[in-house]
């Protein structure tokens, strides 16, 4: 199935028509689609059970696909009753009424576990945009970078949502369904952290617009992750973008780290001369700054 054909499928779901209308209109509201969504999920389990694939299974991938599909079409500003959405529907478990127990799908609880969004969310994010593109490549489509930039500023306004809790060094940090910020490490580490490019080369391109996104509309969660030592297993990949970096051990949110980031933006505002991206630049430095002086 080509793309188009698999937007289009994702555009006939129930779903997505719930979803689209809290996006798109004004007396729609996250409370109403939840109710909604919740009437699907128990109507999916009285007609096919428990059932991951026919029955509730379904509702909660359509969902995902929606949501994902939603928010790299619309501006940011369209992201907010998405983003309440998503953050009531995860304080909801789904229970089975003729057992009173949790709803399950391969082992993740509906929908306090948001058992789809992980998976639908990484596929998605690692397909820059729909082509699958370098979003280093500053001749990507211009519907492209501005997709893969969405996409970001909806998954970091996720994260700057999850109520996470913090654990000593030496625990291990119990990653909130909602909080995605290793894909903030994996932006920022094209940004900025390139060898080859660096930040100054890289204006005009989809990995610093969704960068700028990230400190735009989560600067608060990646410094409060850089305040709390936040690191990740080798397997997340969550260490430094190149060679150029390899010795300073990053494998997670550092301050040096933070620094290299900062300084990044500067070295690219001081290269720009579109006016528009420049603004996003100076935005995303003046919401690092706000997050450090606040925190």
């Amino acid at each position: 199935m080509g793309r188009q054909d698999f937007i289009k499928q994702i555009e006939s779901s129930e779903e997505f028509k719930v979803l689209d209308k809290v996006a798109n209109q004004a007396d729609a509201t996250a409370e109403g689609a939840l109710q909604q969504i919740a009437n699907m999920t128990m109507a999916a389990l009285a007609a096919h059970g428990p059932d991951a694939h026919g029955g509730v299974g379904l509702v909660d991938y359509n969902v995902s696909l929606a949501l994902m599909e939603l928010t790299q079409r619309l501006e940011p500003v369209k992201h907010r009753k998405l983003v309440e959405f998503v953050s009531k529907l995860q304080k909801q478990t789904a229970t089975d009424p003729s057992t009173g127990e949790p709803l399950k799908i391969q082992g993740d609880t509906l929908w306090t576990d948001l058992p789809s969004l992980g998976y639908t969310e990484l596929e998605t994010w690692l397909e820059y945009g729909g082509d699958y593109k370098d979003p280093c490549d500053p001749k990507m489509e211009p519907e492209q970078k501005q997709r893969w930039a969405n996409l970001n500023a909806f998954i970091a306004q996720l994260s700057q949502a999850a109520d996470v809790h913090y654990t000593s060094p030496n625990e291990e940090l119990n990653i909130h369904p909602m909080d995605k910020s290793l894909r903030a490490i994996w932006t920022m580490a094209k940004a900025f952290e390139d060898g080859e490019h660096p930040p100054e080369t890289l204006v005009d391109t989809a990995a610093m617009r969704a960068a700028c996104s990230w400190f735009i509309h989560a600067a608060d969660r990646l410094w409060t992750n850089v305040q709390n030592g936040r690191t990740y297993v080798q397997s997340s990949a969550a260490g430094p973008g190149s060679p150029k970096y390899s010795r300073r051990g990053w494998n997670g949110f550092e301050r040096d780290r933070w620094d290299v980031w900062e300084q990044g933006l500067q070295d690219a505002k001081a290269a720009c001369t579109d006016e528009g991206m420049k603004k996003l630049i100076e935005d995303a430095l003046a919401h690092m700054k706000r997050a450090m002086a606040d925190n």
